[in-house]
């Protein structure tokens, strides 16, 4: 028998070997930039020019592996971090609910590269158990029915739910989380936070029903601070596609009479839709409204308009109009870094603001 023979005799019996558990990592990514103009901030009645990051989806970067174990069984990972475009910087940190007795979230929220998701888990016809940090079934799985904007959930759905303090609940961390597998149309999620004696501990789940064109999501949280107080939060939207139409609709309620700190006593309601005009142009409007059930009891307003043209798969150019008519309870206009804190923040109470964004996301 020949050398070269033999050396392909043991490349195949290596390949062989190695086939039942077949490995793939893969680095993935999105970047979100985009010139605006606001009309005003908190600190100056006058306009703001800036190159505004993540007006509509959150730039990351993050590494995603999976292990085929046969018979079905895979275990998977992710690692991701988000991402300053303008900057390169890595900013923010790990929020996770109703995490610090005297203070709210804020005073844990401390810096992590790996602020987005970091977890590890098994999928299989079960469903998919993950540990870590991760997004919470109650928030994440709501953003398919309650936001009609395609450019993303930024303007719109985070800056509400910001105002309310469940964006607290967007991740969370020490979570085990079980996402089920579709029993017909319906399926669900349930996760929990273990605060291990650091951080608020938490409860919540989704459950959803999807058949043709409609769709239907239900969630709730409870979160419990250090100190015992709990806040509690309860979500409902839903969307019908009609071809070229699709139309969404949603309501919320955040009960926090025990006054965790970082949630704000309120609901809020919402009714939009997005309209295919071209194969590659989608054309959306919105109007969301919150209202804070504390001191006047006044409602904030914002209206959102976006135009979102595919120029690939991959990339795509887009423009959005954030409108707000502010109470006591401030509303952004636009999403974006750097947006709600010092000279640049865009959140006005009791006055109206707007704010418009023209800009590219491209996804890899």
């Amino acid at each position: 028998m020949s050398l070269r023979n033999i050396i392909i005799g043991a490349l195949a019996t290596m390949a062989g070997a190695a086939a039942p558990a077949q490995t793939s990592v893969t680095l993935y990514g999105l970047l979100d930039v985009a010139p605006a103009r606001f009309s005003r901030t908190a600190t100056a009645d006058d306009r703001l020019f800036k190159l505004n990051t993540d007006t509509g989806s959150s730039s990351r970067f993050g590494l995603r592996g999976t292990e085929d174990l046969g018979g079905g069984l895979a275990a998977f990972f992710i690692l991701e971090s988000p991402i300053d475009p303008k900057s390169g910087a890595v900013a923010g940190g790990a929020s996770s609910g109703a995490c610090n007795a005297a203070a709210g979230c804020a005073a844990a929220t401390t810096a992590a590269f790996w602020r987005r998701n970091s977890f590890v888990g098994l999928k299989g016809g079960f469903g998919e158990v993950t540990l870590g940090r991760n997004y919470t079934a109650a928030v994440i799985k709501q953003a398919a029915t309650l936001s009609a904007t395609p450019s993303g959930i930024n303007t719109g759905m985070g800056l509400t739910l910001l105002s309310q303090g469940i964006s607290n609940d967007f991740w969370n961390n020490n979570q085990i989380r079980y996402d089920s597998p579709r029993f017909g149309p319906i399926d669900f999620s349930v996760h929990g936070a273990l605060g291990e004696g650091v951080t608020g501990r938490n409860v919540g789940g989704n459950l959803r029903f999807i058949q043709g064109p409609a769709a239907v999501s239900v969630s709730m949280q409870k979160d419990k601070n250090l100190a015992g107080r709990a806040v509690t939060w309860t979500m409902a939207s839903g969307s019908y596609d009609f071809g070229s139409f699709k139309l969404h609709a949603g309501a919320d309620k955040v009960d926090n009479g025990e006054g965790v700190v970082g949630f704000v006593d309120s609901t809020l309601w919402t009714v939009g839709g997005s309209f295919k005009a071209t194969p590659l142009l989608t054309l959306a409007v919105q109007y969301w409204t919150v209202k804070e059930k504390v001191g006047t009891s006044t409602s904030s307003k914002l209206l959102v308009l976006n135009a979102d043209y595919a120029l690939s798969k991959r990339t795509f150019l887009y423009a959005l109009f954030g409108s707000v008519d502010n109470k006591d309870l401030g509303l952004a206009p636009l999403w974006g870094n750097g947006n709600f804190a010092g000279s640049g923040n865009v959140i006005v109470a009791n006055d109206k603001a707007n704010g418009l964004a023209v800009g590219m996301r491209h996804l890899f």
